[in-house]
């Protein structure tokens, strides 16, 4: 049976000790890579980035609609990442040099700050670490800094040629998976679970090192992660790429952007002026009456 991608599973191990949660993301990716014309090396970046905030947001096990989203603000030769996952699945990310002329998949997003921002409605808390660069050794850190919680996490995006001869490529494979560690009754027993799922992850290996085939699916994933033959399964979701931009939105934008311009003297008047989102390509023509209802209106 093909596997249907863009599936997140949620499972509980038989000795409660663990939670689980694998992803396949590979449509998701896919449709990212073909909106921001990406190269691989950018696209597994971003790709990482939009399944570190799923996964985020599923551990998150908030009842309430939680929005998360990841800023990577870093100097390398990718430039700033950000990633959001909103309404439980709805996925959207961006890379600052989606064509960087980087083809060394080690080369990381250099060292720098990763923001975290989780919102439920108009309450909002932000949290921000230092970044090493890599997507998945950074929101370790951040779990432990700033949520005080024992994951693991590995993440995965293999890009290959869908045409060589046309420079069109196609993401084979975009896997990713988080495991927490609960707390326990004694310090001691703590230590020993810790110890336990570190050496099973560590023997199991990076995720693109697994073996897994286009007909594999997350309950394989579940499989090789928990050992069990029939895990304990809590919870299937879809997840999908959506972008939220709209023309108010980019009419708002552009009100910003010529409000700052007054300011440092410049007055540039525009008919119309195209805007086009950075997270999905969508482009909007915006009049010049548009924007001005947001200025005068106080809302920007």
């Amino acid at each position: 049976m093909k596997n249907a991608t863009n599936a997140l599973l949620k499972s509980i191990s038989a000795s409660k000790e663990v939670v689980i949660y694998a992803l396949d993301a590979t449509d998701l990716v896919q449709e990212s890579m073909e909106r921001l014309s990406s190269f691989p090396t950018a696209t597994n970046h971003v790709g990482q980035a939009m399944m570190a905030s799923v996964l985020l947001q599923a551990l998150s096990d908030s009842e309430e609609n939680e929005t998360f989203s990841l800023q990577w603000m870093c100097p390398g030769p990718f430039g700033h990442v950000y990633a959001e996952s909103r309404n439980y699945g709805e996925v959207r990310g961006t890379i600052a040099e989606p064509q960087a002329a980087i083809t060394d998949y080690a080369t990381g997003l250099g060292e720098g700050l990763l923001q975290v921002r989780r919102a439920k409605g108009p309450i909002a808390t932000t949290s921000v670490v230092k970044a090493k660069g890599s997507i998945s050794l950074d929101v370790v850190e951040y779990l432990e800094q700033s949520e005080q919680k024992n994951c693991g996490i590995g993440l995965s995006v293999q890009v290959g040629w869908a045409d060589e001869a046309k420079t069109q490529f196609k993401v084979t494979q975009a896997w990713g998976y988080l495991v927490h560690v609960l707390p326990q009754d004694t310090e001691e027993k703590m230590n020993a679970v810790l110890l336990r799922w570190d050496r099973q992850m560590e023997a199991l290996g990076p995720v693109s090192q697994w073996g897994l085939r286009p007909d594999h699916t997350t309950l394989d994933m579940v499989r090789l992660l928990s050992s069990e033959a029939d895990p304990k399964i809590v919870m299937n979701q879809r997840v999908i790429f959506s972008c939220n931009c709209s023309e108010d939105r980019a009419a708002r934008a552009l009100a910003l952007l010529e409000t700052q311009e007054q300011k440092e003297g410049v007055q540039l008047v525009t008919p119309v002026t195209e805007i086009r989102c950075e997270f999905c390509g969508r482009i909007y023509k915006v009049e010049a009456g548009k924007s001005a209802e947001f200025k005068k209106g106080g809302s920007v």
